[in-house]
């Protein structure tokens, strides 16, 4: 891609960080997704990323282009040092309920914030995609996620777009 960001070690000390924390996740920013639909909605994002000349907006994934993944897709905007999402899939409503319009430190556990809250502090400094999963040590999740920049919104909010495959670990088979 020719606006590829220039690679960072964000998602390397990030992984560093959560072995250290005993978090659940880790970042793989070489995007080697199980799901194809990962692989789909990472050229999707390239493809918006080269159109724009720099980090792609929201606006830039209109309905029509999300259509196959916007069960799993979210939007979330970082206003101070918070975290709110914008969107929330009806697959993900499905998982952790609706989700929409709130803060993820209204969602989650104190240890899980500041686990989520360095994933996607590590996707805007890393300045591109990366794909985030389950590690083993994940007691209900199992699954993976693009997670990716977003130019800022008219506010000036850095913006982060995922898209979640992820299943309650009794629900897999």
């Amino acid at each position: 891609m020719a606006n590829t960001p220039i690679p960072s070690d964000a998602p390397a000390a990030f992984n560093a960080e959560a072995e250290a924390k005993g978090w659940y996740y880790r970042s793989d920013p070489a995007l080697v997704f199980a799901r194809s639909e990962l692989h789909a909605i990472a050229a999707l994002w390239r493809e918006k990323a080269d159109a724009t000349g720099g980090l792609p907006a929201r606006a830039d994934f209109d309905i029509r282009a999300l259509k196959p993944f916007l069960r799993n897709v979210a939007f979330l905007e970082k206003i101070g040092g918070r975290y709110r999402f914008r969107l929330f899939g009806s697959a993900l409503v499905h998982l952790f309920g609706e989700r929409t319009g709130q803060y993820l430190d209204e969602m989650t556990s104190p240890t899980l914030l500041a686990n989520w809250t360095a994933v996607y502090e590590m996707i805007l400094a890393h300045g591109g995609p990366v794909r985030v999963f389950n590690h083993k040590l994940s007691p209900i999740l199992n699954g993976e996620m693009f997670a990716a920049p977003l130019a800022p919104d008219a506010g000036g909010h850095p913006m982060v777009m995922v898209a979640a495959y992820v299943a309650l670990k009794e629900a897999m088979p």
